[in-house]
């Protein structure tokens, strides 16, 4: 992997949690309720920029940021298969 570059390697990683999450809608529309479905779509959410006073506040100007991630169980699974593939291709 030393000869890869590093906009390679987080292109192939994205990727594969973008496959991932593709999955995790797919199987969310096919599989019945029931506790499959939802161990495969339990999601984590962080990040910030959920409060409402999260102003940034320059005297003239005055923005808000935030930024989230929502990891699901597949999109696991697909950074998993993806970081498999970027190590066989090597």
């Amino acid at each position: 992997m030393k000869n890869k570059n590093l906009s390679y390697i987080f292109f192939v990683l994205l990727t594969g949690m973008l496959l991932g999450t593709i999955f995790s809608l797919f199987i969310g529309s096919v599989l019945p309720e029931g506790n499959v479905k939802d161990f495969f779509l339990l999601t984590k959410s962080f990040g910030w920029g959920a409060n409402e006073n999260n102003w940034f506040e320059f005297g003239f100007m005055r923005f808000k940021t935030g930024l989230f991630f929502e990891i699901s169980v597949l999109s696991i699974l697909g950074f998993i298969i993806s970081w498999y593939i970027l190590r066989y291709f090597k």
